[in-house]
């Protein structure tokens, strides 16, 4: 029996499971467990598994799943998926910062000063009224404020497309199917800075146009 345990640490040691060292010695997994425990069997922990369990510690489930779903992806596969990610970011930009015309102006309440109702105030039903708002203070984002920071921001976010769409081209294998795609987007990339360039010449004149009026 003693030879048989010696053994199966060997095994143990250079990476079997539980499960293996008990189908292949025919002992129970819990006989197993227990030699490994009284015995004090200890793996030495790769690098890898270190950092596993480091991760297991302060990482949460969902984010140490999404780790082990991407285990088998290489580099350039992960530029890929950003500059996907990128692009989805900059097209979804567009409904989210949309900007009708010069009118349209976002005003929203800010601050709210109420009067307490008091007690006696209640209604025939027993309910007491909404209190009565004495002070309102608004902001108000107008159109070209707004219309300004989304072409900043589509610059600066086809400018991180274009360094990230560079770097996967220089990876990239000359046969990869994923350039063709790419082709596309540069395209699109190209359309819409020459949108921004003229929007900026529009709005610069725009402004001029103001300050010309109000002088």
């Amino acid at each position: 029996m003693k030879d048989k345990r010696m053994q199966a640490k060997k095994d143990y040691m250079k990476g079997m499971t539980y499960q293996q060292i008990s189908d292949h010695y025919n002992v129970s997994i819990h006989t197993v467990k227990s030699w490994k425990r009284r015995y004090g069997w200890q793996r030495q922990q790769t690098s890898a598994k270190q950092a596993h369990s480091i991760f297991n510690q302060f990482l949460s489930e969902e984010t140490i799943e999404i780790m082990e779903k991407m285990g088998g992806r290489t580099s350039l596969d992960i530029i890929w998926d950003q500059i996907q990610i990128q692009y989805a970011a900059i097209i979804r930009a567009q409904r989210i910062m949309y900007v009708a015309d010069q009118k349209d102006m976002i005003k929203e309440l800010k601050k709210a000063t109420y009067m307490p109702s008091s007690l006696e105030e209640e209604t025939a039903e027993g309910i007491q009224p909404e209190p009565k708002i004495t002070a309102e203070e608004y902001s108000f984002q107008f159109s070209w404020d707004r219309h300004a920071t989304f072409l900043n921001a589509q610059s600066r976010a086809m400018g991180e497309l274009r360094r990230l769409i560079k770097q996967f081209e220089e990876l990239a294998h000359a046969k990869d199917e994923r350039r063709l795609r790419l082709k596309q987007i540069e395209l699109t990339i190209e359309k819409a800075k020459k949108a921004v360039r003229e929007e900026k010449e529009e709005d610069l004149h725009i402004m001029i146009k103001r300050k010309e009026d109000d002088s």
